[in-house]
Formats: structure tokens, sequence, C-alpha cells
């Protein structure tokens, strides 16, 4: 006796699948970084996770835009997410930070064990943050319950940094030297805590600037364009150093983002909204 399974389709719309080659492309991406990172070849892993970090932009959109997300793309973007910003930044930065390590046996034991210590707990946070987050997002609701409105909190709010901007932060040191500019980084044993302490804000309940819905107010505009023009001409000159600028610029905003959010928090209680007494979602998606 056979058992005769549902068929499946043997067509699929391309707007379903386009999300995921995205993120298949950014994958890849942190698959080549890996590679560079092996063969010392910094700049390229470097932009090998710029790149990632560009489809990982990219495939939330377009999942969104052509309504195809699905759990398997979910799934999928967590995967893609944890090596391209997890595993292949710890790496990059483990070979980084050892390739001109004190020639002293007894000091370079203890340094490499610092820089492994860091950069495991920085991948293991990436981990540990992009597994609460797909949890909660496949968490099963309540039968008949009705379909929560979006937290405003939530919306403009991450909660803790997240991981394509930690991975970002990550590398500053590496985008120092590298610069035309700057041509130095800080020291092997400064860049240990600072690595530590992204790791501790990727699961932490931290809030960070979401630039999902943001609003600029009209006597900002001719400035901000002066800015963007500014930071275009200054990555014409030295593109890592503007990157290194970028990613230092949004973790520097941390101070402000908790002050905007606790602000935030208290001007919907005071309204009345329902949603300012439920708290932001346990983690939120990065892209």
């Amino acid at each position: 006796m056979f058992i005769r399974y549902p068929s499946r389709q043997r067509e699929v719309p391309l707007r379903v699948i386009v999300p995921n080659l995205l993120t298949t492309c950014g994958l890849c991406s942190g698959l080549a970084s890996l590679h560079f990172s092996i063969k010392g070849d910094f700049d390229r892993a470097v932009g090998a996770i710029l790149v990632a970090a560009v489809f990982d932009m990219l495939d939330g959109r377009a999942a969104r835009l052509l309504r195809a997300s699905s759990k398997f793309g979910a799934v999928l973007d967590s995967l893609s997410d944890f090596l391209c910003f997890g595993v292949a930044p710890a790496l990059l930065m483990h070979q980084w930070m050892l390739k001109d390590s004190a020639p002293e046996p007894g000091v370079r034991k203890l340094i490499e064990a610092l820089v492994l210590g860091a950069i495991m707990l920085f991948a293991l946070c990436s981990a540990l943050r992009l597994a609460r987050f797909t949890a909660a997002a496949g968490a099963p609701k309540a039968e008949g319950a009705r379909a929560a409105r979006p937290n405003p909190l939530g919306v403009k709010f991450f909660v803790g940094l997240p991981t394509p901007a930690a991975a970002l932060a990550v590398l500053i040191p590496v985008m120092l030297e590298m610069s035309r500019f700057v041509q130095n980084a800080p020291n092997t044993l400064a860049i240990v805590p600072y690595t530590v302490a992204l790791a501790w804000l990727m699961v932490s309940r931290q809030p960070m600037f979401s630039f999902k819905q943001v609003r600029i107010g009209r006597p900002l505009v001719v400035p901000l364009m002066l800015g963007v023009g500014l930071w275009i001409a200054l990555a014409a000159k030295d593109f890592w150093l503007a990157i290194a600028l970028v990613a230092g610029a949004y973790l520097a905003s941390l101070p402000l983002s908790i002050v905007s959010y606790a602000r935030t928090a208290r001007r919907l209680a005071a309204s009345g909204d329902d949603d300012a007494e439920r708290p932001a979602p346990a983690a939120n998606p990065d892209a």
C-alpha cells in the first residue's frame, strides 16, 4: 500500500522567491568574507560583509513590498545574519588582531586567550539575539486572539544593538587601519573590552534607534542634504573612514536613544495609549 502525499505546485511565482534569492546572495557574501579573512585579505573581507549588509536591507524590504514573507525565509534570514554578522566579523577580527601579536610566548598566549574569548562571546551573543527574535516571531498565537496593534516603541526602536550594526561597529578598528588618513588602530588590549561591550549590547534591553519610519523636520532637510554631500565627498577620498564614521555615529547615539525612548514612553502613557503599557518586543528584526 502506497501513501500518497499532497502534490506540490510545479511552478512558483518569481516574486515569492526574490527575497530568498537576496538572502542567499547575502549568505554567499558572508562565506566570501570567511575566505578572504583566512587568506589575510582584510579589505575584501570587510567589503564582503558590507555587501552582505546591503542584501540584508534589501531582502526584508523586498519581502514586505512583494508580500512574500514565509517561515522558511525568516529562518534563512536568521541563519544568514548569524554567518554574515556573527561568524564572519568574529573570524575577521581574530585573524586581524593576532597578525602582529607579541613575539614573547607567554604574552602571545595571553593575548590569544583574550582575543579568542572576546570573539567567541561576540559570535555567541549574535546567535542568542537572532535565536530570541526567531523564537518570538514563530511563537503560536492563542486561538481566537485578536491581532495586536504594532507597538509604537517597537517601530521606532530596536531592543539591543542590531547584529548588522554590531558587525560594522566591531570592524571599526580594522577600517581605521585601512583608512588613508588615519592608518592606525587601537591596541589589541583595548579592542578586547570594546568587543565584549558590543556583545553585551546585542543581547541587552537597551533601546537603539530604528530608521524604518524616520520623519525629518523641514528645518533639518537642508542640513541633512549638506551632511550627506560632505559624507559622499569623504567617501570618495577615504571610503573606509567614511564607513567607520557612520558605524561609530550610530553606536554613539545610544545615550540619545535611551533618552528618546523614555520620553516617547512617557508621552504615550500620558496620552492614554494602551500600547504604551505593552513592552517592546523581545527582539526586533534587524533588517
